[in-house]
C-alpha cells in the first residue's frame, strides 16, 4: 500500500510542479524519502515547508542556505550524534551530523593544521569518555617558527631535526647559515629557526582556490544524468614563497606556507546510479564497483587497471567498445561488460575481481 501511495503521489507532485512553476525537491532524511513541490526561496525554508525540523548540530546537503534556482535538487539531512574529540588533555563532546573525523573537528570550531593526524574510532565506554558514539583523535604535529630576515613564519613537521626538517620545507641554507643551531639539533614544541644570511627572497602572493566537486547519487536517475545543484565559489589563500634568483633572473620557488583567507564552497553536482540496461544486477554491480574504486567510472591510478571495476587492459580489449580502455568508456558501456566478462569466464566466476567478489561473497553468476 506504501509503494502504490508512494509512486502515485511522486507523480501528482510532478504533475503539481510543473504546472505552478514550482521546483521538484527529493528529500532524503530519517530513512525517508520524500519529494515535494515548493517555491521556497532557498533549503532551509524548503526543509520547513516539508515538516522536517533541524536539531542542533544536523547537516544538510547542500546547506540550509542555498538559494534555490533550479527546477528539481536532492536535499540530505544527516542527523548528529555524539563525538568525543581528544585534543592531548582537552576533551570535547560535541553533536554533528558530519561522518569525516575532519569534518566533525572543524565544524567544532577546533583548530586544525594540515599536518595534524585525525583517527577516529567508537568509543562504547561511557563511564570513561562520557560519551557514547565516535571517538576522534587529535595528533598534533609540532609547531616550528622559521625567521627569514624579517619575517616569520609559523610551521608545523614530524621530522625529528632541524635539518630534515629545512629539507622537507624546501628551505636550502648551509648549517652556517643558522643562528645557535646544527643541522643535527632536535625539534622541540615552538623551536626557532633564525636564517642570519638571508641566500634567498620571501614572496607572498594571493592565490584562488578551486572549489572541488561534490557528488551525490540519485538512484531514480540513469547512470548518464548530471544535474548542477551549486556552482560553488572559489576561495583565496596567501601563499608564501622562498624564491632563489641569480641576478634577475628566478631559478626556482619553494612554498613554504599557506593562509587560507576565504573558503571555497564546493560546487555540487547530482549524478544517476540507475542503469536500466543490466536490469537485476544492478545493486550487485554497485556493490562491485564500491568495493573496487570507490564507484569512480574514471579511475586511472597507474597500477595497470582502469575504471570502475578495474579492467586490464588485456581483458578489456577482449571486447569491441569502441573505447581505448574502460575509464574511457560511459557507465552504461563498462557495467554491459563486466557483466558480459563474468558470463564469458570459466565457470562463470568474478575471475578479474579476486578479492571484491569474495568480500562481498558475490553470487557464482549473475542474476
Amino acid at each position: 500500500m506504501f509503494s502504490l501511495f508512494f509512486g502515485q503521489s511522486q507523480v501528482s507532485v510532478r504533475n503539481v510542479a510543473f504546472a505552478e512553476g514550482k521546483t521538484l525537491l527529493t528529500i532524503f532524511a530519517d530513512d525517508h524519502k520524500k519529494t515535494i513541490a515548493t517555491d521556497a526561496k532557498t533549503i532551509g525554508e524548503a526543509l520547513e515547508q516539508a515538516g522536517v525540523v533541524l536539531g542542533q548540530g544536523d547537516v544538510v546537503e547542500p546547506a540550509a542556505t542555498t538559494q534555490i534556482n533550479q527546477p528539481f535538487y536532492n536535499a540530505n539531512v544527516y542527523r548528529a550524534y555524539p563525538s568525543l574529540i581528544i585534543d592531548g588533555g582537552t576533551k570535547t563532546i560535541v553533536m554533528s551530523g558530519y561522518r569525516s573525523a575532519r569534518q566533525v573537528v572543524e565544524s567544532s570550531n577546533v583548530k586544525l593544521y594540515s599536518e595534524d593526524k585525525v583517527s577516529i574510532d567508537r568509543s562504547d565506554n561511557f563511564a570513561g569518555d562520557e560519551v557514547v558514539g565516535q571517538r576522534i583523535m587529535i595528533d598534533r604535529a609540532t609547531p616550528v617558527k622559521v625567521t627569514i630576515g624579517k619575517k616569520t613564519f609559523e610551521m608545523r613537521t614530524w621530522k625529528p631535526t632541524v635539518g630534515e626538517f629545512l629539507s622537507e620545507k624546501g628551505i636550502r641554507v648551509l648549517e652556517s647559515d643558522l643562528e645557535a643551531l646544527k643541522f643535527s639539533d632536535k625539534i622541540y614544541n615552538n623551536i626557532n629557526i633564525k636564517v642570519s644570511k638571508l641566500t634567498q627572497d620571501v614572496i607572498q602572493l594571493k592565490e584562488a582556490i578551486e572549489p572541488e566537486t561534490t557528488y551525490k547519487d540519485d538512484p531514480s536517475k540513469p547512470t548518464s544524468y548530471r544535474l548542477t545543484e551549486s556552482e560553488g565559489k572559489p576561495g583565496e589563500k596567501l601563499v608564501s614563497y622562498i624564491v632563489s634568483r641569480k641576478g634577475d633572473i628566478e631559478l626556482s620557488r619553494q612554498k613554504i606556507e599557506e593562509k587560507v583567507i576565504l573558503a571555497a564552497v564546493p560546487k555540487t553536482v547530482v549524478r544517476g546510479t540507475k542503469v536500466d540496461a543490466i536490469g537485476d544486477n544492478a545493486q550487485l554491480l554497485y556493490k562491485l564497483r564500491m568495493c573496487e574504486t570507490g564507484g569512480r567510472y574514471d579511475a586511472n591510478t597507474g597500477n595497470g587497471y582502469y575504471g570502475a571495476y578495474q579492467f586490464s587492459a588485456a581483458t578489456w580489449n577482449r571486447w569491441n567498445t569502441g573505447y581505448a580502455r574502460a575509464d574511457l568508456a560511459p557507465p552504461e558501456v563498462q557495467d554491459t561488460y563486466v557483466l558480459k566478462n563474468t558470463l564469458a569466464s570459466k565457470g562463470g566466476f568474478w575471475s578479474q575481481h579476486p578479492g571484491c567478489s569474495v568480500k562481498l561473497g558475490l553470487p557464482k553468476f549473475p542474476l
